[in-house]
């Protein structure tokens, strides 16, 4: 549902306020939500709300503007800020939180990721308040248009009671109207164990991959800088580190089952394992996904396929594991695997609009388990075929079975390898 319809639904303004607004608003002119504020109609607090609602993405509140970290606002330089229209708030391990007025333009997105070397996890504001805390942190002055709002844009008072529940941090929104799972959402279960392996011992070579320590000063609030200092800013920028594993899109030719799982037994490093999981994957779904496990998070690393208009994009997928969805229902089967049919939900939304692929009729997912820690999860569907059949399904899991064997034993060679120098 659209900005509007959403606003005339809740009586936050009429059909005949809204209809006047439209006619006045000419092509090029500023977004339906400033053209609202600008009217007096509603305030930024209750467009942020809504603008969350309304995209499927988390929202970036004044206060959270107002407590940015300085390590993560010195990311960028005050061009760039002004730029790509970003204030970044706080940064978590390779990952860098931030507020930006378009979190659906993915090549805007795509461009903070090479500056930063972060992967880019967005939430949506207000262009008036993301230019206001880009002028207010680099001393970058606003268009001329946004001046008139002075310093009401500054989110340091408390948002305005009676607004729907904002997203949970890492959540789209939760809509009015919820879809609820068929049954209720069980507590996540381990794995079977691969090999001799304790949870001690789990993801060893994952971590020298996905853990960056945090700058020293992350902790401290970013302060504002004058207006007409921005060029002049001595402040040492924040170094910079690659978010990248490997290339977000697999090519190559599709690889048998039976291929997949001798290249995959034959490699030496988990972006080789990776390379041919999806391989295998190009051949046997239209559409598929490597996602990275860590901390109950999937996140997008690896994609495939032709019916994934923005699969390119993979790496802006956050996918909690504990709220219900097909990846969740693979994290809490016994077997770690999941064939069926996706609910119609905001988290199922929110994925496929990054992929930029319709929900299919079916999906499939399947974990890459090592003891008792999940260390990869392959998600794939079809759109023009016909659904998998069992002897494709048995496939699924024998290539993830042997994906999980070959980490477990780079895992040991490299536990081996540190033994032997000490």
């Amino acid at each position: 549902m659209k900005l509007g319809q959403m606003l005339v639904r809740d009586g936050r303004v009429s059909e005949a306020q809204l209809a006047e607004v439209l006619a006045q608003q000419s092509p090029g002119d500023a977004r339906l939500g400033t053209v609202l504020v600008e009217a007096g109609l509603i305030d930024l607090d209750t467009l942020t709300v809504y603008l969350g609602l309304e995209l499927g993405i988390p929202i970036a509140t004044g206060a959270m503007l107002e407590r940015a970290k300085r390590s993560a606002v010195r990311l960028l330089s005050p061009a760039e800020a002004a730029q790509h229209r970003c204030v970044p708030l706080l940064v978590q391990d390779r990952q860098l939180i931030a507020a930006v007025d378009d979190p659906l333009d993915f090549e805007n997105l795509d461009a903070l990721t090479e500056i930063t070397g972060y992967r880019i996890i967005p939430r949506v504001a207000p262009e008036i308040r993301v230019l206001y805390y880009v002028e207010r942190f680099y001393g970058t002055p606003r268009p001329e248009r946004f001046v008139k709002f002075g310093e009401t844009p500054r989110g340091d008072q408390p948002a305005p009671a009676g607004l729907p529940a904002p997203p949970l941090p890492g959540l789209p929104p939760v809509p009015l109207k919820i879809v609820a799972p068929p049954n209720p959402a069980p507590h996540l279960r381990r794995a079977p164990s691969v090999g001799d392996f304790d949870s001690s011992e789990m993801l060893e070579l994952e971590a020298e991959d996905l853990i960056v320590a945090l700058e020293s000063d992350d902790a401290a609030a970013a302060e504002a800088t004058p207006l007409g200092t921005a060029e002049g800013d001595a402040a040492a920028p924040t170094p910079r580190v690659s978010a990248r594993i490997s290339a977000p899109i697999v090519e190559g030719e599709p690889l048998t089952s039976a291929e997949a799982i001798a290249a995959i037994e034959a490699s030496s490093e988990r972006g080789q394992i990776a390379e041919a999981t999806m391989r295998f994957a190009a051949g046997m779904f239209e559409v598929g996904v490597l996602f990275v496990v860590r901390d109950n998070l999937a996140m997008g690393w690896r994609a495939c396929g032709d019916g994934a208009e923005h699969k390119a994009h993979v790496e802006h997928i956050l996918m909690p594991l504990e709220t219900s969805s097909v990846l969740h229902a693979a994290a809490t089967a016994d077997d770690g695997f999941f064939d069926g049919v996706p609910a119609d939900s905001t988290i199922h939304g929110y994925m496929y609009k990054v992929l930029g692929c319709a929900r299919p009729a079916r999906a499939t997912v399947a974990m890459v388990s090592i003891g008792r820690r999940a260390v990869n999860i392959l998600y794939g569907h079809r759109v023009t075929r016909p659904a998998l059949t069992e002897a494709e399904l048995d496939c699924v899991r024998a290539v993830c079975r042997a994906a999980a064997e070959s980490y477990a034993k780079l895992i040991a060679a490299s536990k081996q390898a540190r033994n032997a120098r000490r």
